[in-house]
């Protein structure tokens, strides 16, 4: 172990372990008072000043394939160290489980090249065809998107490429746009449309495909339809609009594929019935609507809006849509959470996992109760859950994969939260840099 400097490595684990022991009980002590009393706020987390010598031997680490000592000697913590690498930091996105467990993972975007890997047994890939991914709901279709278009695959793997169900073209789809959209500009006028994705999820065996853009969402078919869902066309008409352009826009499929769920900063939440093709409208609790996911059985879809850093989740049970008890002007449901300004989501079978701009990832049960809190460092930009619940992929602007284990029942003594969970892998996918595994 040539890299590993242990005046640095025993500094670094005693001052984790400090941090760690005294956020966790300040954090105890306001919530078990509601925050009522005046808590003394730990020390600042002094590991920063050794950042560089940790890098360092992180990257020595790898060169050498050491990578259970690495963690042994230098637990892996985001914050002490992201803050003195800034602009080395990038978007870290978590964007499908394949089936044999493997997981797609885009670093980069923001309108920009990004990469999209493939990690699969401890390996780290680059996908070289597909600047951008998305799953089905049972991650048995994948859409990989690149200059030419998006292609729908089954049974993609680490090791398979997949069979070929649906094919999008680019020139395709933004003629057909182009048809329906003569006065606004919109995804149809875009030189890169495969660098404006937000979302891209694949549906009824891939023969549809929700397309979350910043300019625009939209419903692609495979008879060659293209459907502009939001903005309105109408509303654009009416306001005299230039653009489909939209601020934090957002979408989701439910696991049967019957329903969308979907919106923009300044729409309402929106839920869509493709039986039907009737649109139900919901008011945001906070200012902004921000985030949408359904649940794992399907029953509920959850809504979140935000207000600067914070925000309010509300939830609507899709039986009183089927039962014809769901006004498109109803009332929001009930309220599962009025703190987090939610970046990402995982439906599990209890409820849903929401992570944050402050880097925490909560537990929001179905009745809204939290069952744990854990932090991951740094503002979460992307989470996906394994199908069986036993694992949770989540990235940080921080350019951050943590590789948590939901069932390990322990948690770390260096973990901060109330989580009985372990990390059990990390990478730090920074720009302009070889992968590091911590």
């Amino acid at each position: 172990m040539d890299w590993l400097d242990k005046e640095i490595a025993e500094q670094w684990r005693a001052e984790g372990k400090r941090y760690a022991s005294e956020i966790n009980e300040y954090v105890r002590i306001g919530t078990e008072t509601d925050w009522s009393e005046d808590i003394h706020e730990p020390e600042e987390d002094q590991r920063r000043t050794i950042a560089s010598q940790v890098v360092a031997m992180i990257r020595a680490a790898n060169s050498a394939g050491e990578y259970a000592k690495l963690r042994e000697q230098l637990p892996p913590a985001s914050w002490p160290i992201t803050s003195e690498f800034k602009e080395q930091l990038q978007g870290v996105k978590p964007l499908a489980y394949l089936t044999d467990g493997s997981l797609l993972v885009q670093a980069g975007g923001l309108h920009g090249k990004s990469t999209v890997y493939i990690l699969h047994d401890d390996t780290l890939t680059v996908v070289s065809d597909a600047s951008y991914a998305g799953g089905s709901a049972d991650g048995s279709y994948v859409a990989l998107v690149d200059e030419q278009g998006i292609r729908v695959v089954k049974g993609k793997t680490a090791t398979a490429a997949g069979e070929q169900t649906a094919a999008y073209r680019w020139k395709d789809v933004q003629m057909t746009l182009k048809a329906a959209l003569t006065d606004v500009a919109s995804l149809a006028d875009e030189e890169h449309p495969d660098r404006i994705i937000e979302e891209v999820i694949p549906f009824e065996g891939g023969k549809r495909v929700l397309l979350v853009s910043s300019y625009g969402i939209y419903l692609l078919s495979d008879e060659g339809e293209a459907e502009l869902l939001h903005p309105e066309l109408s509303d654009l008409q009416e306001y005299e609009a230039e653009d489909t352009y939209i601020d934090m826009a957002h979408g989701d499929v439910s696991p049967d594929g019957r329903w969308l769920a979907y919106g923009a900063q300044s729409s309402t939440h929106m839920l869509r019935d493709m039986q039907c093709g009737k649109v139900y409208e919901f008011e945001p609790i906070s200012s902004y609507p921000h985030f949408a996911r359904f649940s794992k059985d399907g029953e509920e879809v959850w809504y979140n809006s935000c207000h600067f850093y914070n925000g309010g989740t509300f939830k609507v049970l899709l039986e009183q849509a089927e039962q014809g008890k769901l006004d498109s002007s109803s009332e929001d449901g009930p309220t599962m959470n009025e703190e987090m300004r939610v970046y990402a989501a995982a439906a599990l079978e209890n409820g849903h996992i929401l992570g944050d701009a402050y880097g925490y990832l909560k537990l929001i049960d179905k009745e809204g109760r939290e069952i744990w809190r854990y932090f991951v460092g740094s503002t979460i930009s992307g989470m996906k859950a394994a199908a069986d619940g036993s694992m949770l992929a989540v990235g940080t602007y921080g350019g951050m994969l943590h590789l948590l284990k939901l069932d390990s029942g322990e948690k770390s003594e260096y973990s901060i939260g109330t989580a009985d969970i372990l990390e059990i892998d990390r990478w730090i996918l920074w720009q302009k840099q070889e992968p590091l595994r911590w």
